[in-house]
């Protein structure tokens, strides 16, 4: 195997880097574009070309990726006794461990950047902003490549920093979201990233407010709000992204009806990205845990959102979010309302109602026909009742 340099105009969707490509940003400092190893494909030749990247090196001959075959379930254990240990495959995760460590710790590291005032070092805060938009390219590959199309974030719960984890979260859903509605990876990768910082400006308000437990006061519900205006500033004044992003930043509190914030938009008044982050956005926080309350179960929050359709939320992009979301996983453990404990199989049509084969057992609740029967709780293998164990 030998390497060549070749200009990127030649370059064919397939071959693969050889090397790492930098590129000068308007400081002068040497930024990286993307890493050696990886596939080249349209979305990232756009980013090169964008970047003004005139040659890149590739392996002598073009690599692609990996098929991956999706995943199939555990075969049934057939055992009679309960409770028992069972055998548990982890549910699938769209994003691996590494990527999520990566996501996480650009959002941390640029958010760190910022002071009370909203200023940041401009050097740092480039490189800080180009590694979060080498992450974000990664994400958009991971969800264009997925086998299923369907996301989850159950995985993305792990994380004790919510504000960070959250970003990851918001950021999978909206590129999943607009790949339904048919965006281009160009787009995608914008949204993607417009999503990963559309709460910035969170840095700047008081964590003792965000995290407060009682019910905010007046003036702290102003101040908490105007973290959508500060975000969008904060961006502007230190030169990161453009128009486009600091107004999906902005306005990713508006609502259809005009009664949103901070500028009470109403419906084609709102940009795009802010539609869809606010969709996005309000499914991840309150399917997350907080320390003023409990998370509230996917089916539950899918019906939540269902609701808000035409007074917060715009029809199309609620139909593409739940057409993409996978709200209980195969693998998934869940507690029922009638004390046991299952985990779910494919071959249910109906996200709200999964087919969940009983814990020790062959029987198989085709949850659609017992209405009186729900889900109660979604379990980690560390959070089984004493008795219930896996493999």
């Amino acid at each position: 195997m030998y390497t060549k340099k070749i200009a990127l105009k030649d370059v064919e969707v397939g071959m693969t880097l050889a090397a790492s490509v930098y590129f000068k940003n308007s400081a002068g400092v040497d930024m990286l574009a993307a890493r050696k190893g990886k596939v080249l494909d349209d979305n990232l030749l756009r980013i090169l070309k964008r970047k003004d990247v005139k040659a890149v090196e590739i392996e002598s001959s073009p690599a692609l990726p990996p098929k991956v075959a999706p995943s199939a379930p555990p075969a049934p254990a057939i055992i009679k006794e309960r409770p028992k240990a069972e055998k548990h495959v982890p549910v699938k995760s769209v994003v691996d461990e590494k990527l999520k460590e990566e996501a996480v710790d650009s959002v941390k590291q640029l958010f760190g950047e910022i002071s009370p005032d909203g200023h940041m070092n401009k050097t740092t805060a480039y490189q800080c902003v180009n590694n979060l938009e080498g992450v974000v390219t990664d994400l958009l590959h991971a969800i264009e490549d997925d086998t299923t199309g369907l996301v989850h974030i159950n995985d993305l719960k792990q994380y004790d920093e919510y504000t960070y984890h959250h970003s990851l979260s918001v950021s999978v859903l909206s590129i999943a979201t607009g790949k339904e509605l048919g965006l281009d990876s160009d787009t995608l990768f914008r949204l993607g990233r417009c999503a990963m910082l559309h709460d910035i400006g969170k840095q700047m308000i008081p964590l003792e407010v965000i995290n407060k437990k009682g019910k905010l006061s007046d003036e702290e519900f102003l101040l908490v709000k105007n973290h959508t205006t500060l975000g969008a500033e904060s961006l502007k004044k230190n030169a990161i992204g453009d128009v486009e992003l600091w107004n999906g930043v902005m306005f990713h509190h508006e609502k259809v009806n005009g009664f949103g914030y901070p500028h009470q938009l109403k419906g084609k008044d709102i940009p795009l990205f802010s539609k869809i982050i606010s969709v996005t956005d309000v499914y991840d926080a309150i399917t997350s845990f907080r320390p003023y309350r409990s998370p509230m179960l996917p089916s539950d929050a899918f019906e939540l959102i269902l609701k808000d359709v035409g007074s917060a939320f715009d029809f199309e992009i609620v139909k593409a979010f739940l057409a993409k979301l996978e709200l209980y996983p195969v693998n998934t453990i869940l507690e029922l309302s009638n004390g046991k404990l299952g985990m779910v199989i494919p071959g249910s049509t109906n996200k709200l109602r999964p087919y969940v084969r009983l814990w020790g057992s062959t029987d198989i609740l085709v949850m659609e026909r017992v209405p009186d029967v729900n889900i109660t709780k979604i379990l980690s293998p560390e959070e089984l009742p004493e008795g219930y164990e896996v493999d």
